[in-house]
């Protein structure tokens, strides 16, 4: 279990962040010596999700197995349809998918066609990891390798629609400040001509004179 959750630490946060409601709801009040250790006397209200996933992500890399197969359990549970996948590739191969001691490169093949492509790298990878799907060194490598691209393409489109979002605000209060300031102008403008007309006014009644 410590071995999976080392290979898992930098998604940490995004596994438990499937599962948090369940953690709020059923672990931690479930929990009582965890809660103690952790958290002391603290209302639960009071602990932010930061404090929370920290926590547990310190128990599950020390090793702790209950936490570890409570969270292994509660994310797959999360994650049906990629459970199913598993288990109708992995009974093409043995029905006792459970006591397969490795699978070959074609196996592997086999069992993740499409996968990536239904559910997603990080899951796939997650799934993989969780659950010590005993795949070779080199498929497992590739599948970690295409969690880490999928997550830095995430970021990078992240910070695109952020740099849009934030340049979609600059236009917005441009083009507000530009009605502001031709709302101001046609004010000016109507004062000017009012102003003309009043002159106008003056001097035909002085040249009448």
């Amino acid at each position: 279990m410590k071995i999976q959750f080392q290979i898992l630490r930098p998604w940490l946060p995004e596994i438990l962040g499937a599962i948090k409601k369940d953690i709020k709801s059923d672990y931690l009040p479930g929990s009582h010596a965890f809660y103690r250790t952790h958290f002391g006397s603290r209302p639960q209200n009071r602990l932010t999700t930061e404090e929370i996933n920290n926590a547990l992500s310190q128990a599950l890399l020390d090793g702790d197995e209950d936490l570890a197969e409570w969270v292994i359990n509660r994310w797959v549970f999360k994650h049906g349809e990629i459970y199913t996948h598993f288990a109708d590739r992995l009974a093409g191969v043995n029905p006792d998918f459970d006591s397969i001691q490795t699978l070959s490169p074609e196996q592997s093949e086999q069992i993740l066609a499409g996968a990536k492509e239904a559910f997603g790298a990080k899951p796939v990878f997650f799934f993989a990891a969780l659950n010590g799907v005993v795949f070779p060194e080199a498929i497992f490598e590739r599948l970690r390798n295409d969690a880490e691209n999928e997550q830095t393409e995430k970021l990078a489109e992240e910070k695109t629609a952020g740099q849009q979002q934030e340049l979609t605000k600059i236009i917005e209060r441009q083009q507000r400040e530009l009605a502001r300031y031709e709302q101001k102008l046609a004010g000016v403008l109507k004062r000017y001509e009012t102003d003309i007309t009043s002159l106008k006014k003056q001097i035909r009644s002085l040249q009448k004179k």
